[in-house]
């Protein structure tokens, strides 16, 4: 169990670590193009697993994504 909480803190939480630390090192803290940048990350992963979910919710119920419902 331990093991899996460690897994699963680096896998979440270092590569924002990695990421941040090279866009600030690389642009500074006084351009935006590395806020922006981390903010677009975090949207990204926020939202990804959502997606996800949703079309692996339709796969399961037989729910066809490419054709629209009809009216």
């Amino acid at each position: 169990m331990n093991q899996a909480i460690v897994d699963y803190g680096l896998n979440k939480f270092v590569p924002f670590g990695i990421v941040g630390f090279l866009l600030f090192y690389n642009f500074g803290y006084e351009t935006w193009e590395p806020f922006v940048i981390m903010a677009l990350t975090i949207f990204i992963d926020r939202f990804s697993f959502k997606t996800g979910y949703a079309v692996c919710f339709c796969e399961q119920n037989g729910i066809d994504i490419d054709t629209p419902p009809k009216k």
